[in-house]
């Protein structure tokens, strides 16, 4: 299981969808769901004294990275944040536009009417980094590695129903999938795993989720120098088959601890924090005026940020509970004094402008009276001279799970105790690092967790079908009556392949979802970024969130 868990984290960190696709101006300057169009990241205007120019390739760009990148490949890298920065080594054959699938290392496709079979034609002037060609072999040597973990994959269709990969020729490859799979080509495009490894990297078992031999890629830049915990040094890729990144050196630094990552920044020790993960709000509002440190923010909205309601343990199980707790929680008072109102409102589980998501439901909305009447209802009452519910002699209390030094999720959970507190219940903050909270999550070992969908690609077919297996979702369910049912529409959603049947299919999951009562959406969450400018001009954000692509920083 523990295995299992890093893999799951960075579709997460949707935060995985969340730069690794691509080199091209069509996934450029956006961070999107369906009805993204270009998205220019908002920049500081201050004075241009000592600002960097794009008229020559820099030599260096450091970045502070809140994890090790210990083993780093496609399969391997152990936790959520390891995956956003694959994309400097390590490409996929297609890349997602904003819209749709286009194609990258493979420079054409084309699929079956049954939706069965996609072949690929690849491109010829591609290479590895140590020299040898991409050609048909090797992905198939890639795609037979990945299938060797087919069960850690299971949430993603293009592995989990994949049947086989057939050379056709030097340069032409065919996926054949047991049934039809409509996104098939969205999860080619997605930060992980389905990235092509040099086979000279390949362990000679074939198993690509083993210790790689070196991390070698095709893309923009070769991995020259690890030390572990410390620091990575990534150098650019001579041969590199597309355009040249603006930096020929990039040195991430293993920076842990969030105001220690914004230290090295003040003191220009690192020249970029990047992404909402690594970096909370009230840090980037301190720099909107400053004339050192530049700030960056997406336009476009990408993962949800939620709170997740255990429906196994013995007190969320009663519905009411849940209907109360989200009627208690005040979503624009943590907007305003924690995300600063740089997020919208959320609310449903998925943003309604992802594509097969706009389901009209009933908004649970703030009113803490309601939520009150509630719990009286239900027999959580409370005593005289207390400040805490209690139900035949026990206290209304619950633990809420967040991980430490990921962006905003403290800072939220303090102001969600302190409304759950106003109606009578106490929510202790039980915070963990990023790969407890992957176990303990997986294991359905919380009462409330911090969740995030995955945003695109990756939405929403990649986070309703990881319901079904590995995620916290799945366990956070066990306690719905109509389990079973959801999971059947699940199964049904991911075996077809009509348009009008896939949109019935998702809007009956996602009604049945909001009626759960078990999601807390918070916001839809944006990408953030701060940067040195004396060394960086522009920060831009790519298509597929989180993911950092070194050609939209110059």
């Amino acid at each position: 299981m523990k295995k299992i868990i890093s893999i799951l984290l960075i579709t997460m960190l949707f935060t995985l969808s969340l730069a690794g696709c691509s080199k091209s101006d069509d996934n450029e300057k956006s961070v999107s769901n369906d009805n993204a169009a270009n998205d220019t990241a908002k920049k500081d205007n201050a004075d241009n004294e000592g600002k960097a120019t794009d008229d020559a390739q820099k030599d260096e760009l450091v970045i502070a990275w809140a994890s090790d990148l210990d083993n780093f490949g496609p399969l391997t890298s152990e936790d959520g944040y390891s995956h956003e920065i694959l994309g400097l080594v390590y490409e996929s054959l297609l890349k997602y536009d904003g819209k749709k699938a286009v194609p990258n290392l493979a420079e054409s496709y084309e699929a079956t009417p049954d939706g069965k079979e996609y072949t690929f034609k690849l491109r010829e002037d591609v290479k590895f980094s140590d020299g040898l060609p991409l050609k048909a072999e090797a992905v198939k040597q890639n795609m037979d590695g990945i299938l060797l973990n087919a069960d850690r994959f299971s949430w993603m269709g293009a592995i989990g129903k994949l049947e086989k990969v057939e050379v056709v020729d030097d340069y032409t490859i065919k996926f054949v999938y047991k049934e039809p799979y409509y996104a098939a080509t969205l999860d080619m495009c997605s930060g992980f795993p389905i990235r092509m490894i040099s086979p000279n990297s390949i362990p000679d078992d074939g198993n690509t989720a083993g210790i790689l031999k070196s991390s070698i890629g095709t893309g923009p830049y070769v991995l020259t120098e690890a030390v572990k915990d410390q620091q990575y040094v990534f150098t650019v890729n001579e041969n590199y088959w597309g355009d040249k990144p603006a930096y020929k050196k990039v040195i991430v630094k293993v920076i842990p601890d969030h105001d220690s990552r914004v230290m090295a920044l003040q003191s220009g020790d690192v020249d970029l924090i990047y992404g909402a993960k690594q970096l909370s709000y009230e840090a980037y509002a301190q720099f909107t005026d400053n004339k050192k440190i530049g700030t960056a923010c997406s336009e476009s909205e990408s993962e949800t940020r939620s709170i997740l309601m255990n429906t196994a343990n013995e007190v969320l199980k009663d519905m009411d509970v849940r209907k109360a707790i989200l009627c208690g929680v005040n979503k624009k008072d943590i907007i305003g004094t924690v995300l600063l109102d740089i997020e919208n409102k959320a609310d449903t589980i998925l943003n309604p402008s992802l594509t097969y998501c706009d389901v009209e439901v009933e908004p649970y909305e703030y009113n803490k009276e309601e939520a009150c009447k509630i719990l009286d209802e239900a027999g959580w009452t409370l005593p005289e001279g207390k400040t805490i519910r209690e139900k035949d002699g026990n206290k209304l209390s619950l633990n809420l799970m967040y991980v430490t030094g990921r962006g905003a999720e403290e800072s939220i959970a303090q102001v969600f105790a302190s409304q759950m507190k106003e109606i009578g219940i106490d929510v202790k903050l039980d915070g963990v690092e990023l790969m407890v909270w992957g176990s303990r999550g997986f294991e359905g070992d919380f009462d409330l967790s911090f969740n995030a969908t995955y945003a695109a690609p990756y939405d929403p077919h990649t986070y309703i079908g990881g319901m079904m297996s590995y995620s916290l979702d799945n366990p956070a369910q066990q306690g719905l009556e109509d389990k079973k049912d959801l999971d059947e529409k699940i199964l049904k959603l991911f075996s077809i392949n009509d348009e009008k049947e896939i949109k019935n299919c998702y809007d009956s999951i996602l009604k049945q979802l909001h009626e759960s009562a078990m999601y807390i959406p918070i916001s839809y969450q944006k990408q953030i970024a701060l940067y040195n400018k004396d060394v960086i001009s522009t920060v831009e954000f790519p298509s597929i969130p989180g993911q950092l692509d070194m050609m939209l920083i110059k």
